[in-house]
């Protein structure tokens, strides 16, 4: 849910601040006020293009931050997963655009990237404005809605479906590998042989080059080694007057008064415990010290070593330990190159097998969405009813493409296939009586795409797995008055019902479903255009209802009639 939305320097919008609740909010104004600037702002908090352009004149720069309470756990493993800290159950998304055309992201005050910001955006806000966000027209995006007919149900023959593909897919390439061109083939063993033989005649260890710089930096700094440590050394324990010598002398000195200073006793004790550690200090200092000399032939016999280390790390990776990991990588391959016949012949029955694993999991994911398109046609067919576009048909078909090259062939056709399967999901529709039935992107017009759109929301709604993002509606009612705007406005507040809705709308109809209704505004102050959001109270509301229904003039007919339509609405929740 989006709690909080604040703008600043958007275009004529000043600054503006909008409280959301749950459930129905809805977003009305004269024409030309300015709603769409809110939805632009929401736009821009989930990833949208920005631009300078929208800068208010005058501002150095814009600044979108929106409040959201996300359901469901996959938003904080996202989140968890690129080092965002996560209190409580909210989420600050703040957008940040000046002059100079940069763009700032920051989710809960870290900087991150927009590419995260774009894979979190699912999981807060979807955004639906004619021709923009939603492209209902996508395949990709049809069949991920098929697909979510069944919900939680159907995840499993889909996850089945697309490690069925991987399998195939990594044995295919193998066995690709081995069937290429016989001198390419060839030119690569001997290249990995070659790189195979330089990594094993250096004889690498897994730590070998942390363990040489650390040997040659003391072997360079030898003389500075030795002098502190000797120096350190003589002021503790070897020379005259050294800490050890003054602390057995204070042992003696308070000796002769414990009898008459009981504390004593006690600084004593404390005293031969320090001179227990300094001598194990000096001990350890005289021991390391031995150790430390300066060895010329030794620290060349290093720097020789490290040149070598350092050589295969610019070619094969950037320690001792991917070198050799690279090494494990080329053995490998190696060993998948230089198959001998039999092996081959194994390897193209495990390909082959693995096809055909696929191919008896894509048959049945098939299968089932036929029924879910069955379904879902239907589904959507009976809320179209409501929303003027009683005469229009929806089907879901499915298709299948030709590809010769392809290694997979359903009933003898070579068929294109994925780790999503072998359908091409195509949503169909025929607006009106006596039209042929056509792709959706073909046929729809702007209303049309966001009147289906709603349709297919109520007929999924509830079949989500996780948390239910905001929706947000702009332009929906393009097209539908009278009945058919009551029943619009219905199915939004039934949409509602599972998550939070925003709409932008012209029609009281709708408005008076809302559970919360905000009402945008312009006015001119100073020679300067000011844009406003306002929350509205009963009082409000039933005013504003009244203007939408009587145009500039407010009669009481229309307060009449708004107070009836709101009331109505009331009663229907």
């Amino acid at each position: 849910m989006l709690r909080d939305l604040h703008v600043r320097n958007l275009a004529v919008l000043s600054e503006a601040e909008v409280r959301l609740g749950p459930g129905l909010n809805v977003l009305t104004g004269e024409t030309g006020a300015g709603k769409s600037l809110v939805v632009d702002s929401l736009a821009l908090i989930v990833g949208g293009r920005a631009s300078s352009e929208l800068i208010r004149t005058g501002a150095e720069s814009l600044q979108v931050t929106g409040v959201f309470a996300p359901e469901g756990e996959s938003w904080r493993q996202l989140l968890a997963e690129a080092g965002v800290p996560v209190d409580g159950g909210e989420v600050v998304v703040r957008r940040e655009i000046n002059r100079q055309g940069r763009n700032r992201v920051y989710i809960n005050d870290q900087p991150v990237t927009l590419r995260l910001l774009a894979e979190l955006a699912p999981h807060l806000l979807r955004i639906h404005a004619q021709n923009e966000e939603l492209r209902l027209a996508d395949p990709e995006l049809q069949r991920s809605l098929l697909d979510r007919v069944e919900g939680d149900a159907a995840l499993g023959l889909l996850a089945e479906t697309e490690a069925a593909e991987h399998d195939y897919r990594l044995l295919a390439e193998r066995l690709a590998a081995l069937h290429g061109d016989e001198r390419a083939r060839l030119e690569r063993v001997d290249l990995l042989r070659f790189q195979a033989g330089e990594i094993d005649a250096a004889r690498l260890g897994p730590a070998e080059d942390l363990e040489l710089r650390l040997e040659r930096d003391l072997l360079r700094n030898s003389e500075a080694i030795t002098r502190s440590l000797g120096g350190s050394l003589s002021l503790l324990f070897d020379d005259e007057g050294a800490a050890a010598e003054r602390v057995h002398q204070a042992l003696r000195s308070l000796g002769e008064v414990t009898e008459w200073v009981p504390e004593a006793a006690d600084w004593s004790a404390e005293l031969e415990e320090l001179r227990i550690r300094l001598e194990e200090v000096a001990r350890g200092l005289r021991d390391r010290l031995q150790g430390v000399e300066a060895d010329p032939a030794r620290l060349d016999r290093v720097e020789e070593r490290l040149a070598v280390i350092e050589r295969l790390m610019r070619k094969y990776g950037g320690s001792a330990r991917e070198i050799l990991e690279r090494r494990d990588a080329i053995g490998r391959e190696l060993d998948d190159l230089v198959l001998d016949d039999q092996a081959r012949a194994a390897l193209e029955r495990e390909v082959e097998e693995a096809l055909d694993r696929y191919r008896e999991v894509a048959l049945r994911l098939s299968a089932a969405r036929a029924e879910w398109a069955a379904v879902l046609a239907e589904r959507v067919h009976a809320e179209l009813g409501n929303l003027a576009m009683g005469h229009a048909v929806f089907r879901v078909g499915l298709e299948r493409q030709r590809r010769e090259s392809s290694p997979l062939a359903v009933d003898g056709v070579p068929v294109e296939f994925s780790a999503a399967g072998i359908d091409q999901v195509v949503f169909e529709l025929t607006a009106n009586p006596g039209e042929d039935r056509q792709p959706l992107a073909r046929v729809a017009s702007g209303g049309e795409l966001s009147r289906v759109y709603l349709a297919l929301q109520l007929a999924l709604r509830g079949r989500d797995a996780g948390g239910h993002p905001t929706l947000v509606f702009d332009e929906v009612d393009s097209g539908v008055g009278g009945a058919e705007a009551a029943a619009l406005g219905r199915k939004l507040q039934r949409l509602s019902r599972a998550e939070q809705v925003l709409v932008v709308t012209h029609l009281p109809q709708v408005a008076s479903y809302a559970d919360a209704q905000f009402k945008v505004s312009k006015r001119v102050s100073g020679g300067r255009t000011h844009m406003e959001v306002e929350a509205l109270g009963r009082d409000a509301r039933v005013l504003e209802v009244a203007r939408m229904l009587a145009g500039e003039e407010v009669t009481d007919l229309s307060l009449s009639h708004a107070e009836e339509l709101i009331a109505v609405a009331g009663r229907e929740r």
